[in-house]
């Protein structure tokens, strides 16, 4: 099997730390056994120090704490863990160097008509039925557009501008217009590539502003941002990318069972607000109010602002009267919490309580 690693024995852990370093020397990359810690200590042990220092001895000069937090640090930053990943066959798809044929020839922003085309519909809205439903399924990636389109070549990278917020973004395939207009008000359409459509946490132009400063502010007219920006636009876009559960999905994408109808609509409305999830963190932090996993922590800067968001109140007593209260309704909590809190039999999750005491159970139990 692609990928597959057999179980190692406790005792065969040196050796393959050996051939793990040895691979990891030649290929020009960290020493990833310094995450092989030992238990209860949380630090490399003795033989990692005597290992690192055989192939660069001029470490003799540090202490092994400062070889291992060195080489944390190395392992954290390094952006060609993808070398590993190849010779070693394993199929995870990994951050690779940029090439010329990704870059795209432009950066527009594509301002959205939300009075006419979206009227009174929320960003989640949008994103949830528009872009994730009829831009992919029934208008096969065709967005139409009154008076003149703009100027843009295939390939060229559309972020959608909504409520004065980015919320969106596509590769463009190509350009179309009409000599007579369809219904008497499109005279064109924009052809996306949907395999590209991304919908994410809204990006401000604050945000924007702090990558290409000459933006700041949003227009009705059609702005470009600086190709010598797409590195970091592409990251910014990446990192505010949401990471959805099953039930969070749209009709068009989730399996249709008519038992999770329900959740699934109420999820949507509720715990997908954007401004109520901002709300959130910003007040409680972006760390699990469960188990204190922190993304960035232990994965780098790149995870930043990544957390599910849980509501407290069960799904089964909200209706749709209710308002949200960030503060008091909802709680950030990572992936794994996210699915534990919501793992109890019944229409209730377990408490955020009765989950800490079930870590702490089983930490007294080792």
């Amino acid at each position: 099997m692609k990928g597959f690693c057999p179980p190692i024995h406790h005792r065969q852990v040196p050796r393959n730390i050996g051939v793990i370093s040895e691979l990891c020397y030649q290929l020009e990359l960290p020493f990833l056994s310094a995450k092989v810690v030992t238990k209860g200590v949380n630090v490399a042990g003795d033989g990692f120090y005597k290992l690192y220092t055989e192939y660069f001895p001029e470490a003799k000069k540090l202490t092994p704490k400062e070889v291992f937090s060195e080489e944390l640090k190395k392992i954290r930053e390094c952006t060609e863990w993808y070398k590993l990943v190849d010779y070693l066959h394993i199929d995870i798809n990994l951050p690779r160097p940029i090439s010329k044929n990704d870059v795209p020839p432009s950066i527009r922003i594509l301002p959205m008509n939300s009075r006419e085309e979206f009227p009174e519909m929320s960003v989640e809205d949008v994103q949830k039925n528009f872009f994730l439903g009829k831009l992919i399924n029934s208008r096969e990636g065709f967005y139409y557009f009154r008076k003149t389109g703009m100027n843009a070549s295939g390939g060229s990278l559309v972020l959608f501008q909504f409520d004065n917020l980015i919320i969106a973004s596509a590769n463009l395939k190509s350009i179309e217009k009409y000599d007579n207009p369809i219904g008497g008000q499109y005279f064109g359409a924009y052809k996306f590539d949907i395999n590209t459509v991304k919908v994410f946490q809204p990006i401000t132009v604050t945000e924007l502003n702090k990558i290409d400063s000459s933006l700041t502010r949003f227009s009705q007219s059609k702005q470009e941002i600086n190709i010598s920006y797409w590195p970091e636009i592409d990251g910014l876009v990446n990192r505010k990318q949401m990471t959805l559960m099953a039930e969070e999905l749209p009709a068009q994408v989730s399996p249709k069972l008519k038992e999770g109808a329900k959740k699934q609509v109420l999820v949507n409305s509720y715990e997908r607000n954007y401004k109520a999830r901002q709300i959130c963190i910003d007040h409680y932090g972006c760390h699990c109010s469960v188990c204190g996993f922190d993304f960035v922590k232990f994965y780098g800067d790149e995870f930043e602002g990544k957390i599910h968001v849980h509501h407290l109140k069960a799904l089964s007593e909200i209706n749709k009267e209710y308002e949200v209260d960030p503060i008091n309704d909802l709680r950030p909590v990572c992936p794994n919490c996210h699915l534990a809190l919501h793992s109890k039999v019944g229409d209730k999750p377990y408490s955020i309580e009765e989950l800490k005491e079930k870590i702490n159970k089983a930490k007294s139990l080792i």
